[in-house]
């Protein structure tokens, strides 16, 4: 991996001389992962052409070492912003770059006292990580691996009588016998009425025979988080809930046919929102067709009406149309996209999402 971060490092550096920034500062765990590889709770980093410095305090010494091998390891006997802003100023870096949604007032405050320099807010890595490398596909692609293998015995986990937070701990047992870290997120398993709720997490509802019912679930492995919803029916689902049930599928499958590079990422949300709005439900889906997915269960780059970006090779993220029948139920089908050189590869592939009746 550590070639991995040290081409990442690469690309950060060609960003900066892009933006003409002497250096920047990163304080963001997730950012600071992603160009080291430290797993670790306290680090900072150091980019300049000058060197590339990573920051970390006693505590992590012995961890930083097995870890980081993409630059300098600096042990810092006081806070890392300071000490980092130290080096800054032993680097002479005048145009600074920093992580404006995760550097405090204060914290400025105490860097600015030891770089008099320019300031600059600049979101460089969460850019550069929209776009991932081999070794990040490899991880995702093994992580919803655990979830495809986990599925296959959702019958055994959603079953009427029992209560959606016993269902969610189930799922999660189940994942964790399979490896990786924690939970990506509280599961939500949402039954009936409550399917209703785009983010009905798990309570003490108890599901009922001809519910249906919302899983949306993920995992963390290496860092990396997994993503996915499916709607399942506890026996024949109600027919209003079975039509809703056809046009998001379909809505999903129109958005991720139209997931190619070069792409606007708002003609995919054109593509599932102008088929549900026709369908006669465009008031019941409210949120974005999807978002990324990385070391930050949501990133860059964002899937709605709203985007700007555009499709490019190596960006991941999920395409998660929905619609939510107050009183009735809902249904949300979530998929996740990897954009590859000529068009797309579904990584929740071996997860079912045609009607699954339990």
């Amino acid at each position: 991996m550590s070639g991995f971060h040290r081409a990442r490092v690469r690309r950060l550096l060609a960003r900066l001389d892009a933006l003409g920034l002497d250096a920047l500062v990163t304080v963001n765990l997730k950012n600071v992962r992603w160009l080291t590889g430290y797993s670790g709770t306290a680090g900072a980093c150091v980019i300049s052409p000058k060197g590339n410095f990573f920051f970390t305090d006693f505590r992590y010494a012995s961890q930083a070492k097995e870890e980081v091998h993409s630059m300098a390891l600096v042990i810092a006997t006081k806070p890392l912003p300071e000490a980092a802003a130290e080096k800054l100023k032993a680097l002479r870096a005048r145009k600074i770059g920093f992580e404006h949604g995760d550097v405090t007032v204060a914290v400025m405050g105490k860097m600015r006292k030891s770089v008099s320099g320019k300031w600059i807010p600049c979101d460089a890595v969460e850019k550069l990580r929209m776009i991932k490398d081999a070794a990040e596909i490899a991880v995702l692609e093994k992580n919803f691996g655990y979830l495809a293998a986990v599925f296959r015995d959702i019958g055994e986990v959603l079953r009427p009588g029992r209560r959606e937070r016993e269902a969610a701990a189930d799922l999660e047992y189940r994942l964790r016998l399979r490896g990786g870290e924690k939970a990506a997120f509280d599961f939500i398993i949402a039954s009936g009425p409550r399917a209703a709720l785009p983010h009905g997490v798990a309570s003490g509802k108890k599901m009922k025979k001809g519910e249906v019912v919302i899983v949306d679930w993920g995992w963390v492995l290496n860092g990396y988080h997994s993503d996915n919803t499916r709607t399942l029916f506890l026996g024949k689902p109600k027919p209003k809930v079975k039509e809703i049930f056809d046009i998001v599928l379909e809505a999903n499958e129109r958005a991720i046919a139209k997931a190619a590079p070069g792409v606007p990422l708002k003609e995919l949300d054109a593509a599932a929102r102008d088929y549900i709005e026709a369908k006669g439900y465009g008031k019941y889906f409210g949120h974005g067709t999807g978002h990324g997915v990385g070391l930050d269960i949501h990133e860059a780059p964002g899937v709605s009406w709203r985007s700007t970006e555009t499709a490019q090779e190596g960006m991941v993220f999920t395409i998660e149309p929905g619609i939510y029948l107050p009183g009735v139920g809902g249904v949300r089908i979530e998929d996740v996209v990897h954009i590859t050189k000529t068009g797309r590869r579904i990584l929740t592939r071996n997860i079912p999402k045609a009607a699954h009746i339990i």
